[in-house]
């Protein structure tokens, strides 16, 4: 029966133009998330996380920004989440025929607030280098081996008991003397510390209710430490990032594994 449902959810990712695909141990997640962003925490007795992937085009990301944003490729970028939702809701109807629970992740949105920063309710990066899927670069975006960096994610989590694809090791992916990342960004968010999302945030989203980047860093902090604040931010993003304008990528676009860098690359 497990065979059965598994091919029968390969063959619908297929169909929907999903081409990559991965699944990770709900336990090992639960192992390194932090509370209230486990997979366990979402459905109790979740044994497997599957991921979901495809790329996004090459050409939008070759577009010129208008009125402040990449049109294009913030059309693309929506259109995807929704079109991975809607698969993972369509795999999820197929493994709770088959008497498994199973729940879709959203791929962006509603996020929630942690330690006073913006996260997904579950993971899918993270998800997805335990799948055996690629590796984290240091601008936290999932590098494939074969697909590079511009897959956008979804997923589920269920309670069948599905073989995990990984974790798996890629040394040659993101190697520990690469900084060009670091050195694109423009407002200096990636360090070797990691990600300051809020800096990140400020320059990257462009909204009407986009605060100044200075307002978002000095709120921080009060927001990690108030649980009204932190509930305040999350009624906050569950309407703000349904729909915005992205009008950088600078880190994407330097990193080696970027598509168009590796034709170009001669090695």
């Amino acid at each position: 029966m497990a065979n059965t449902v598994i091919n029968d959810i390969q063959a619908l990712l297929e169909k929907r133009g999903i081409p990559v695909f991965g699944v990770a141990s709900a336990d090992l997640l639960n192992q390194t998330a932090p509370e209230g962003f486990r997979p366990g925490d979402m459905l109790p007795e979740a044994r497997s996380v599957v991921i979901l992937a495809r790329p996004l085009p090459l050409s939008v990301f070759q577009t010129p920004r208008n009125n402040g944003f990449y049109s294009f490729y913030t059309a693309a970028f929506h259109t995807y989440y929704q079109a991975t939702n809607d698969a993972a809701n369509a795999a999820c109807l197929m493994l709770e025929a088959a008497g498994h629970a199973a729940l879709p992740i959203p791929s962006y949105g509603p996020l929630k607030f942690h330690n006073g920063e913006p996260r997904g309710l579950i993971s899918l990066k993270h998800a997805a280098v335990a799948a055996g899927l690629g590796k984290m670069g240091k601008n936290t975006l999932l590098i494939h081996p074969e697909k590079g960096n511009i897959l956008r994610l979804g997923g589920l989590i269920t309670t069948m008991d599905w073989p995990a694809t990984g974790p798996a090791e890629f040394p040659k992916l993101c190697p520990d003397n690469c900084h060009k990342c670091m050195d694109a960004c423009p407002v200096g968010a990636l360090s070797e510390k990691g990600i300051d999302k809020m800096q990140c945030m400020g320059n990257c989203i462009k909204h009407t209710l986009m605060p100044p980047r200075w307002v978002l860093s000095a709120i921080r902090w009060p927001v990690g430490k108030s649980r009204f604040l932190t509930g305040l931010m999350d009624l906050f993003a569950l309407s703000f990032f349904d729909s915005y304008g992205v009008s950088c990528f600078a880190c994407l676009k330097a990193c080696p594994h970027f598509p168009e860098n590796r034709k170009n690359s001669p090695h």
